[in-house]
C-alpha cells in the first residue's frame, strides 16, 4: 500500500479506537459446550392473565435503563420464579407450556433438563426437542418456535456485530422486504414486549447507526448505546446470555497442525491450518449438517467453513487470527472524507473449472449478488454496517444496479459508503463477500446465468479458493469432500484434499477421531477430563499443550485452548411467548453453576450480549456494569 494510504489507514483506526481493539464461522454457532473443532399462549394457557397488559406483559412507567442484572446473578432464584408468575395469574391449574428447541447435544440437553425441572416449580411445563443446526435455523427462521438455543460468532470485533442481533427491525423473519440476520425473535409490533423498552432498544440501534464518524463524539455515542441496549434486553428478557465458550482444537502427532486465532476456526482456510500430514495424502476430519455453498445464503458455521475453504473475498483473518490481512486485494486507498474505498485486485488470481482470472467485473457482479440477490442472507452487510450508498424501492430493497460499487478498471472497483465505517474492511474478509464469476447465476437483474441456482449452490459452486468442491451428500452420516486447488494465487495446501464425514451426535464425533478416522478433533462435554489436559505453552491468548491419554486408545493428543469472541444464548419468539415466562426462565439459570458443573469450565458466564473483550470499556467495565458498581 502506498505511504500515504497506509497513513490515512491509521488515522481512521485511531480515530474510531478500531486499533485498540483485540480479539478471541462467523455469524450462528451450535457448538454449546460439544465443541469438537470440527470444520466446526392463548388465553387458556394463561398468557392473558394476572395484572399483565393485553400481551402478557407488565405495563412500567416509561423505561429509562437499569442499574445492575436484575434476574438474581449467581443464584437459582426458583422464589422468584414462583412469584413473577404468579403475579401474572398463573399457579398449579394455570401453567403456561413452553417448547423449547435445541441444537443436538448432550451437554445443552443436561442443562435443559435442569432448567425444567427448576420451571415446573414456577408453573412452566417445558418441552425439550432437539434438531441438526440447519433444521434448528430454518424452524426458527418461520417463527415455529417459542423458545431455543444459538450462538453467535463474531464477524467483526465491535459490539455493533453482536447488537444487530436484538435491534427490532433486524429479528422479523416474516416482514415484506426485508432480509433479517438478527436472532429469531420477532420482535414485532404484536410482541410481547413493553412499549417504551422497544422504543428504547431501538433508540440504542438508532446511536450506534446514525454515528458513524471517526470523531470522539461519535464513538463515545456508540460507546454509550451498548449499555442502553444490553439494559433493554435484560428488562425485555428476550434473549438471555449464557456464556461465552472457548474453541479447543486435538491432533494427532503426525499433524503439523495451526491452531485458528480468536475469530474461531470457520475463519481459517485449512491449507493455512494444516502445514503437513506426515505419511498421508488426504487429510480426514468430521463436519455438522451444512445448508448452502452459496457465500451470500450462508448463515451457519459449518456452511462458512466450507465457503471459507472454497471462495476467496477480498480481505481475509489469516488463520482466524483478528488482524485483516489482504486476499484478493492488492492494494486499497481511502478517500481524504473516509467514505471512498478504491480496490485493485491481484492479477493473476484464477477461479476454479474453466472459469478464469477473478476480475473487478466479477467482484462488482458477486457485491450486487449480496445486495440484490433474493437467495441473500447477508444483504445488511451492505445496506447496515457498511451502508453503501444506494437507492431503494417502497418496500426498502436495493434498486438493482443503484449500489455506489463500480468497476473503474479490469482489476480496480470502488465502494462508497454514506458515512464513515471503522470496520470496513473487517466485514470484507466475511465470506458473504467472495467472489464469483459474473453471470454464474441469473439471481439479479442483467444475467440469465450459466447454470441453474440449485446447481451452484449445492452440486458446483465455483470460488478461487484453496480447495475446489468434489461431492457433497447431506445430511447425518453424508459426506464432503473438496480437493486441492494446484492453481490457486496463495500457498495451496501441501496435501491432495479434504475428506469430511457429516454428523449431528457429538459422542460420535469423538469416537471417529479416537478410532482414527478424523486427524484433527476435540472431546465433547460429557467425555471431557480437565485432569487430562497440560498446558505447557502460551502463545498471546491461547495456550498449547496435550490432552491425555484417553482411556479408550492410551493416546496422549496435541491440544490447543483459544479464547472466541462469542456469545450463546436462548433467544424466545416474542410474539409467543409471554415476558412472565421468559422473566421465570431468566431467574432460574444459574450460569456460573452450569458453566462449572454442565460445561466443565470450558467457558465463562456471560450477562450481556457483548462479549467481555469487545465491550467498551473492556471485561473490569463488563463486570462492573451488570454488577451495578
Amino acid at each position: 500500500m502506498a505511504e500515504d494510504s497506509e497513513f490515512k489507514r491509521r488515522r481512521f483506526l485511531q480515530a474510531t479506537g478500531a486499533a485498540a481493539l483485540t480479539a478471541s464461522v462467523a455469524g450462528c454457532s451450535s457448538d454449546g459446550g460439544d465443541a469438537t473443532a470440527t470444520d466446526s399462549g392463548d388465553g387458556g394457557d394463561g398468557s392473558d392473565g394476572g395484572d399483565g397488559g393485553d400481551d402478557g406483559t407488565a405495563t412500567p412507567e416509561s423505561f429509562d435503563g437499569l442499574d445492575a442484572y436484575p434476574y438474581s446473578a449467581n443464584e437459582t432464584d426458583v422464589q422468584s420464579a414462583i412469584e413473577v408468575m404468579e403475579e401474572a395469574g398463573y399457579g398449579p391449574d394455570n401453567t403456561f407450556e413452553l417448547d423449547w428447541l435445541q441444537y443436538t447435544s448432550p451437554t445443552w440437553l443436561e442443562m435443559a433438563n435442569t432448567i425444567r425441572s427448576r420451571l415446573q416449580q414456577a408453573h412452566i411445563e417445558m418441552n425439550i426437542s432437539e434438531a441438526s443446526f440447519s433444521e434448528l435455523l430454518s424452524t426458527t427462521e418461520q417463527g415455529d418456535h417459542e423458545a431455543y438455543t444459538l450462538g453467535w460468532i463474531a464477524d467483526y470485533p465491535a459490539p455493533q456485530n453482536f447488537l444487530q442481533l436484538i435491534n427490532p427491525q433486524n429479528t422479523v423473519y416474516d416482514a415484506e422486504g426485508t432480509t433479517p440476520n438478527g436472532a429469531r425473535l420477532f420482535w414485532s409490533e404484536d410482541a410481547m414486549v413493553d412499549s417504551s423498552v422497544t422504543q428504547y432498544m431501538e433508540d440504542g440501534y438508532s446511536m450506534i447507526t446514525s454515528n458513524p464518524g471517526t470523531s470522539d463524539e461519535a464513538q463515545q455515542a456508540r460507546d454509550d448505546a451498548v449499555p442502553m441496549m444490553e439494559e433493554a434486553l435484560w428488562e425485555s428478557a428476550a434473549l438471555i446470555p449464557l456464556y461465552s465458550s472457548v474453541t479447543e482444537s486435538m491432533w494427532y502427532d503426525y499433524v503439523d497442525f495451526n491452531p485458528a486465532g480468536g475469530m474461531g476456526p470457520s475463519r481459517a482456510k485449512t491449507n493455512n491450518s494444516v502445514n503437513a500430514i506426515e505419511g498421508r495424502d488426504r487429510l480426514s476430519g468430521t463436519s455438522a449438517t451444512l445448508s448452502t455453498l452459496d457465500p451470500v445464503a450462508s448463515g451457519d458455521t459449518a456452511s462458512g467453513a466450507k465457503i471459507m475453504n472454497m471462495f476467496d473475498a477480498p480481505l481475509n483473518y489469516f488463520n482466524g487470527e483478528a488482524q485483516v490481512s489482504n486476499l484478493l486485494v492488492e492494494d486499497y486507498e481511502l478517500s481524504d472524507d473516509l467514505t471512498t474505498y478504491t480496490f485493485t485486485l491481484k492479477e493473476g488470481v484464477q477461479f476454479h473449472e474453466d472459469y478464469g482470472e477473478v476480475t473487478a467485473a466479477d467482484m462488482v457482479y458477486s457485491l450486487r449478488r449480496l445486495a440484490e440477490s433474493s437467495n441473500s442472507s447477508n444483504s445488511s452487510f451492505l445496506t447496515g454496517d457498511l451502508n453503501v450508498v444506494r437507492e431503494e424501492n417502497d418496500n426498502g430493497e436495493v434498486v438493482p444496479e443503484s449500489m455506489a460499487i463500480e468497476q473503474t478498471g479490469d482489476y480496480e472497483f470502488t465502494m462508497e459508503l454514506e458515512e464513515p465505517f471503522a470496520f470496513a474492511l473487517e466485514i470484507m474478509a466475511y465470506s458473504a463477500f467472495s467472489a464469483v464469476p459474473e453471470g454464474i447465476v441469473g439471481d439479479i437483474e442483467g444475467y440469465e446465468g450459466e447454470m441453474g441456482y440449485e446447481e451452484f449452490s449445492l452440486n458446483n459452486p465455483i470460488g478461487s479458493g484453496p480447495f475446489q468442491f468434489v461431492e457433497w451428500n447431506s445430511g447425518n452420516g453424508g459426506n464432503f469432500t473438496y480437493d486441492t486447488f494446484d492453481d490457486y494465487h496463495g500457498e495451496p495446501a501441501s496435501f491432495d484434499g479434504i475428506d469430511l464425514q457429516i454428523l449431528t451426535d457429538t459422542n460420535a464425533i469423538f469416537n471417529r477421531f479416537i478410532n482414527g478416522n478424523a486427524d484433527t478433533g476435540g472431546v465433547p462435554t460429557s467425555q471431557y477430563d480437565p485432569d487430562l489436559v497440560s498446558i505447557e505453552e502460551t502463545q498471546g491468548a491461547q495456550e498449547l499443550g496435550t490432552y491425555g491419554p484417553v482411556e479408550e486408545n492410551d493416546v496422549t493428543y496435541q491440544y490447543a485452548r483459544t479464547p472466541t469472541i462469542n456469545t450463546f444464548y436462548v433467544g424466545f419468539n416474542l410474539e409467543e411467548v409471554p415476558q412472565p415466562v421468559r422473566e421465570a426462565m431468566a431467574y432460574v439459570i444459574n450460569r456460573e453453576q452450569f458453566v462449572q458443573e454442565v460445561f466443565l469450565s470450558r467457558g465463562s458466564p456471560s450477562y450481556h450480549l457483548t462479549p467481555a473483550p469487545i465491550y467498551p470499556g473492556g471485561g473490569e467495565t463488563y463486570r462492573s456494569h451488570w454488577q451495578g458498581n
